[in-house]
C-alpha cells in the first residue's frame, strides 16, 4: 500500500503528456496489468530507451516514477503545475511540525 504522506500522479495524466511531447516510439506504449512500459525513440538498445512505470492503486503512479518519466519526455514543468492544482502539494507539506504530533 503507498505511503498516504506522499503525492501520488493521475497515470492519465502521464500517458497525455507522453504522447505530447513527440519523443514515444510508434507503439512505444504497452499495457500488462497494473504495469506500463514507456518506449523512447531512438536507435539506442531497447532496454536504454525502456521505462516501466507500475500502479500503485487503479490510475495512480508514484511522485517518484511521475518524476523520472517527466524528466525523460521533457514536462516536469507540466508535472509540477499539475501537482500543485490537483494535489495542493508543496514541498514539505507532508511533514508534521513538533507540535502538531504531540496534539495528535
Amino acid at each position: 500500500m503507498p505511503d498516504l504522506h506522499y503525492p501520488t500522479v493521475d497515470i492519465d495524466f502521464i500517458i497525455n503528456q507522453v504522447n505530447a511531447s513527440r519523443k514515444l516510439a510508434n507503439g512505444g506504449i504497452v499495457k500488462f496489468g497494473s504495469t506500463t512500459t514507456l518506449v523512447i525513440d531512438g536507435p539506442q538498445a531497447i532496454y536504454k530507451r525502456s521505462i516501466l512505470i507500475r500502479e500503485l492503486e487503479p490510475k495512480q503512479i508514484c511522485l517518484e516514477q511521475a518524476t523520472t518519466v517527466a524528466l525523460r519526455f521533457l514536462f516536469l514543468g507540466q508535472l509540477l503545475e499539475w501537482l500543485v492544482s490537483n494535489r495542493n502539494w508543496k514541498e514539505g507539506a507532508y511533514i508534521l511540525s513538533h507540535k502538531q504530533e504531540s496534539a495528535n
